[in-house]
């Protein structure tokens, strides 16, 4: 038996397998088509000695970051008992070390008990329990493993994912608000109403996004303390928009947001938030919204916003509410995303304008 990168000719094969091995959530020939062209994907078969597909590992990288995900792992009936599924899951942490991956996650369907004590003997920890996660209504277990030094400890945190491609602000700022209120709501009423409060109307296409200041004083209006830190207080994004009329309209309500931040008492600070100030912030309370460049997430260059929701040594951890379904991701690769600190940098800074915000929101002090 030999283990190997899947080909284009490996194709029927897989499709029959996946089909032997699975009655839910079947991966389509489609799909494992276009994972066979992805480069940052690992798709793994154990070959026999005539050719036969004997299982197969699918290994996903989260583009930007230190994470891989475990898609799929299966054994042909014929070939259980033989310790294969444990020499796929080690070929692909090997592959997930190759590419510079740090973490590991997957998920193992709840009563699937052969699986799971075979991914708590090889180092994984279980994160918590996903209800519903199948299409059957099966509950799953997520688990991880760090591929380096210690176990990574990851609290729960409140997650959810933008329901349009313009809300990722207002998605942010409520996992934040959640997390030190649990009465402040999760729901796409929210969701829109504070893309409402927040937008700046207009953007390069489409439906505006919304600016640090809008996100501030929502979340002022709610009644948190709330501050602004940006590399520059003039309109941001303006750079992007070629019609003079859309330019005004941005221009009028950036300023209508200045004037009334200063006003509410909202702190604004011209100045870079640096990595190695978070974690003091973070201990004194303040939840960290940041915008960054999706470039190294996606290849497309737009801004966007993400929650800090821990550090190490070596990682920001972030929870990302964009889930790309084309990439096959789910919220389980969104929540507590690794990102490399020394990334963290390039990654906060947007437009030829370079510039960087972020929004920092903690409950009022009792007076």
């Amino acid at each position: 038996m030999q283990i190997r990168l899947a080909r284009a000719a490996d194709l029927s094969a897989l499709v029959t397998l996946e089909n032997q091995c699975f009655d839910y959530d079947q991966i389509s020939r489609r799909s494992f088509q276009r994972f066979l062209r992805q480069p940052q994907d690992r798709l793994l078969i154990a070959e026999g000695d005539t050719g036969n597909l004997l299982g197969y590992g699918l290994l996903l990288h989260r583009r930007g970051t230190v994470l891989a995900r475990i898609y799929s792992l299966a054994v042909s009936p014929e070939a259980r008992g033989m310790g294969l599924g444990k020499q796929l899951l080690r070929a692909l942490e090997v592959e997930a070390i190759d590419t510079q991956c740090r973490f590991v996650r997957l998920e193992v369907r709840d009563g699937n008990a052969a699986a799971l004590a075979l991914y708590k003997a090889q180092g994984y920890k279980i994160l918590h329990r996903r209800n519903g996660y199948y299409v059957d209504g099966g509950d799953a277990f997520s688990l991880e493993k760090r591929l380096h030094s210690q176990p990574s400890q990851h609290p729960l945190r409140p997650y959810y994912p933008q329901s349009t491609p313009f809300t990722c602000g207002p998605a942010a700022l409520m996992m934040a608000l959640n997390h030190l209120d649990p009465s402040q709501p999760l729901n796409r009423a929210q969701e829109i109403q504070l893309w409402r409060e927040a937008t700046t109307v207009y953007m390069t296409t489409g439906l505006g996004g919304t600016s640090p200041l809008g996100l501030a004083l929502a979340a002022d209006k709610r009644g948190f303390e709330t501050e602004v830190w940006a590399s520059h207080l003039e309109p941001p994004f303006i750079d992007s928009v070629r019609v003079e009329h859309k330019r005004q309209v941005m221009i009028d309500v950036h300023n209508q947001f200045l004037e009334e931040a200063r006003a509410r008492g909202v702190g604004l600070h011209q100045r870079v938030l640096m990595a190695s100030e978070v974690h003091d912030l973070r201990q004194a309370g303040w939840q960290i919204l940041l915008l960054i460049s999706t470039w190294r997430l996606n290849r497309n260059k737009a801004p966007h916003w993400v929650w800090w929701v821990g550090e190490d040594d070596h990682h920001a951890y972030l929870n990302d509410p964009e889930i790309d379904e084309d990439e096959a991701q789910s919220a389980f690769d969104n929540q507590f995303m690794p990102v490399p600190i020394e990334a963290m940098d390039a990654m906060t800074r947007y437009g030829k304008q370079r510039f960087r915000a972020a929004v920092l929101v903690r409950n009022c002090a009792k007076i």
